[in-house]
């Protein structure tokens, strides 16, 4: 048996990051003006920051098709048998449907689940999958351990407004100008809870610090009796991001602090925040 991991970029990996880590590696795509470019191949994070702050509206899309088919097509010749696959969430992306219809025309056998999440969860479970592949775990076990882990994880993104989520298709119009008239601040979920989807928390709050506030007390409780990962992310919101995780460290909790991907990040914006944390995979 000869196992490969599968990820895109929504891990907020770049392709050269990917293998280093052995990984196989997909772009979505980032489209600015009339251009198309492929995200972590020729479009970077702080580039796709530099755009947004310009004023540009990014709109993106799933790896291009070709690429999905070359990348099966080398995979069959160097007689892979498996394919362990983590994307973004069916949720936000219908990337991991189109991959798994197009790795039907070869004799590989896929293996993937929703992850419900995407950034940090994402780029965790793809590192973990290829760590205990090489540690010569068996994959059924392999999936069972990334599942167990993806059922205890949760994310929330809170940018500074809601008009690239709307540009988007990801929240109506309507609820962003609402908020923004309110001067709210969104805390939006993904996670199972959510069905991968960006969800809204019911609470309305008022500035970011209270936000954050927010989001980390219940993320605290959440992870008191268990071995967790945590992360910090931001599309340049270094004051806020470093206030999430000042309030962590304050409870003897590691963070990890990271930039929010370009394919994410052309949906938030830049000024958002976003914390996630996931159980640890056994073995990992």
């Amino acid at each position: 048996m000869k196992i490969k991991v599968i990820v895109d970029s929504g891990s907020c990996l770049s392709q050269q990051q990917a293998q280093r880590a052995g990984l196989e590696f997909l772009p979505l795509q980032v489209m600015i003006e009339d251009k198309t470019y492929l995200d972590g191949i020729d479009l970077m994070t702080e580039s796709l920051y530099d755009d947004l702050d310009n004023g540009f509206m990014p709109q993106t899309s799933l790896p291009p098709l070709a690429m999905i088919k070359d990348l099966f097509d080398r995979l069959e010749k160097e007689q892979v048998s498996d394919v362990i696959l983590i994307t973004l969430s069916s949720g936000l992306s219908s990337t991991n449907a189109t991959i798994q219809a197009i790795s039907k025309e070869y004799q590989i056998k896929v293996h993937t689940f929703d992850i419900y999440s995407t950034l940090a969860v994402e780029q965790y479970l793809a590192l973990s999958a290829i760590r205990l592949v090489k540690q010569g775990v068996e994959i059924d076990e392999i999936m069972n351990r990334l599942k167990e882990s993806m059922e205890h994880s949760k994310g929330y993104l809170m940018p500074e407004n809601l008009n690239h989520l709307a540009k988007g298709g990801r929240l109506s119009s309507g609820a962003a100008k609402l908020a923004g008239m309110l001067k709210i601040v969104p805390i939006l979920e993904v996670s199972k809870d959510t069905q991968g989807k960006v969800g809204k928390d019911g609470e309305k709050v008022r500035t970011m610090t209270k936000a954050i506030g927010k989001v980390c007390k219940s993320m605290i409780q959440d992870i008191k009796d268990g071995e967790y990962e945590v992360y910090v992310l931001d599309s340049r919101s270094e004051k806020y991001a470093q206030m999430a995780e000042d309030l962590f460290k304050d409870e003897g909790i590691e963070v990890h602090r990271m930039s929010i991907g370009a394919v994410i990040a052309s949906h938030t914006g830049n000024g958002a925040i976003g914390i996630q944390y996931i159980k640890k995979v056994k073995g990992h």
